[in-house]
């Protein structure tokens, strides 16, 4: 998507912990059902209240996957890592002979 207006689409699953921005705060909570196959999702937040947003909703976040991972994790999943760990070896190992 590089090069391209458009936004990401989050697919949220159950057991995925948002969190919800309201005008009086931010509130956190837990996907506990998908509805209009995925369109809309269910949210029981922490204080016991559930309601039911859209999806593409702006004020829905994703905080982590039920799996354990979180949206940017997620995002960044497909890049290559930043470090090469045998190039820092190396240059430890360089640092350790010069002392």
């Amino acid at each position: 998507m590089v090069g391209s207006n458009k936004t990401r689409t989050t697919n949220y699953g159950i057991g995925d912990e948002i969190s919800y921005a309201f005008g009086s705060g931010i509130a956190y909570g837990e996907i506990v059902r998908l509805l209009e196959g995925g369109a809309a999702v269910e949210i029981q937040f922490e204080d016991g209240r559930k309601e039911i947003k859209k999806s593409r909703d702006g004020a829905l976040r994703l905080l982590r996957r039920a799996a354990g991972a979180s949206e940017v994790e997620e995002q960044q999943g497909d890049r290559n890592r930043v470090r090469d760990y045998e190039i820092d070896e190396v240059r430890r190992s360089d640092q350790k002979k010069r002392w």
